[in-house]
């Protein structure tokens, strides 16, 4: 049951990653795509007038080749060649861009990288707004800040650090146009990178605040990326910038605690998914400034709000109690959920959502496991076939397989149970019903690649079989 609600975004994403990706390129940009895990990508490095270096490795900007100031002038032309205003602008920058020291090149190359990949910039933003050309400007505008950052010299820490800076323009590019894969990542991917490098050389770059300073951005990536690439240690990196960045802030007021709070719990949550540890240590340590948030400012806090800071609450109790198996831990997670869904049920004109009942299903379904109380396999089996109907209902093909899924995991924990109140012939029934939902479901997760999801319709198919086998055989009423 820890597997919490990401349902929509990981069947739709998981179904996105199995195209293939795009390989032709403007010219004359033509990265190639990510390096290989294992090769040793080569440092840059950096040195101040103390002696002090700096140690930085970009290979993802690296795979971006820069043809030329030349053959830049001769894309901004024909890019251009419609727009009289934007030409003049950007024509009459390329035609200096070679002339002056290191450092000026390299700044005039940020400068004109910035107008070119920023979709908003005045003239750029007179450009031709299809896709491609889009792709075409941002992909040009990264391969400069890659030329902007070989320019710096390792004595120009200032002007690496602005051209890395200057990268949050990677989010105006499609993934598919870099060669990079899966495509929906390379934002976040080349946030996370240039945000490394930023922290290596902030020292060197005159900066007075690398104690407390975070590049904008940087945790959201690093949590996008440890989430789909299942890697606990960028998650807990996300996790220590969070909290760097959260003490950065003088007298943070009450929503700026609430958000670090919800970003802490999250990421760590994803992390114990990966590793519970020793009685889920990173799921117990994530959701702490949560509770004390909720208990510093609850009563100050409208039932709107309140009802979605239990539900993370109670989403992050029930990652906890899935792994330690705590009675303790069990009720915290449905007292947080109930609460959430009281309120839904009293403000929504439609009630609580599907969600809220899937979350409660499951919290109430570990704790009638852990008490044997029947009642309580009732109350959570209810839930779930009320939640699927929902799905049913909006038509929704994702959310319907999720539930399609609990439901299935469900009926077979219940019948699994084996209470002397539920007889032989009614458990049959539920495990013949489980057993139909998870193959009718299992298809859909094998096309998509939803390997979580998949493990766990195997695993209820598995043991309803194999419950099923065992009641026939049995010869008990």
């Amino acid at each position: 049951m820890k597997e919490r609600l990401v349902i929509a975004c990981v069947l739709v994403a998981a179904a996105y990653m199995a195209l293939p990706t795009e390989t032709r390129l403007s010219t004359p940009i033509k990265p190639d795509g990510i390096p290989p895990a294992s090769e040793t990508p080569p440092s840059r490095i950096y040195k101040d007038a103390s002696g002090r270096e700096a140690h930085i490795a970009t290979p993802l900007l690296d795979k971006f080749s820069y043809a030329g100031d030349a053959d830049l002038c001769i894309e901004l032309r024909e890019m251009t060649k419609s727009n009289a205003d934007a030409a003049e602008e950007l024509l009459d920058a390329c035609g200096n861009i070679s002339t002056g020291s290191a450092a000026e090149i390299s700044q005039k190359r940020i400068w004109l990288a910035m107008i070119l990949g920023d979709a908003d910039e005045e003239y750029t933003y007179s450009l031709s707004d299809n896709e491609t050309d889009r792709n075409r400007r941002a992909v040009l505008a990264i391969s400069m800040l890659r030329a902007a950052l070989d320019a710096a010299a390792p004595d120009a820490a200032k002007e690496a650090f602005s051209a890395l800076d200057s990268l949050w323009i990677a989010n105006n590019a499609s993934g598919a146009s870099t060669g990079y894969y899966p495509p929906f990542l390379f934002g976040s991917a080349m946030k996370a990178e240039s945000g490394e490098a930023l922290l290596a050389l902030c020292p060197l770059a005159g900066r007075t605040d690398c104690d407390r300073f975070v590049p904008s951005g940087m945790p959201k990536a690093l949590e996008e990326l440890g989430r789909w690439k299942s890697n606990e240690t960028l998650l807990l990196r996300s996790a220590e910038l969070l909290e760097r960045e959260h003490k950065g802030i003088k007298d943070p007021d009450k929503e700026a605690e609430l958000d670090f709070a919800e970003d802490f719990s999250a990421t760590l949550g994803y992390a114990n998914e990966l590793n519970p540890g020793n009685g889920s240590a990173h799921a117990r340590r994530g959701v702490k400034p949560l509770e004390e948030w909720l208990s510093k400012f609850e009563n100050s806090t409208d039932e709107r709000e309140l009802r979605y800071i239990y539900s993370k609450l109670g989403t992050a109790y029930g990652r906890i109690a899935s792994d330690t198996q705590q009675r303790t831990d069990a009720e915290k997670a449905v007292k947080f959920n109930s609460q959430a869904f009281e309120i839904a049920r009293k403000l929504d004109k439609d009630g609580p959502s599907w969600e809220n009942m899937a979350n409660l299903g499951d919290d109430t379904l570990l704790l009638a496991e852990l008490s044997q109380q029947e009642a309580g396999f009732q109350k959570a089996l209810k839930l779930h076939r009320d939640a699927y109907a929902i799905t049913e209902k909006q038509n929704s093909q994702d959310a319907s397989a999720y539930m399609n899924m609990k439901l299935a995991r469900t009926l077979q924990h219940y019948a699994k149970a084996e209470l002397p109140s539920v007889p032989k012939n009614e458990r049959i029934a539920m495990l013949d019903e489980a057993v139909n939902l998870a193959e009718g479901v299992k298809p859909l997760f094998e096309q998509t690649g939803t390997s979580l999801y998949l493990r766990m319709t195997n695993n209820v198919l598995a043991e309803a079989k194999a419950q099923l086998t065992s009641l026939h055989q049995s010869k008990l009423p």
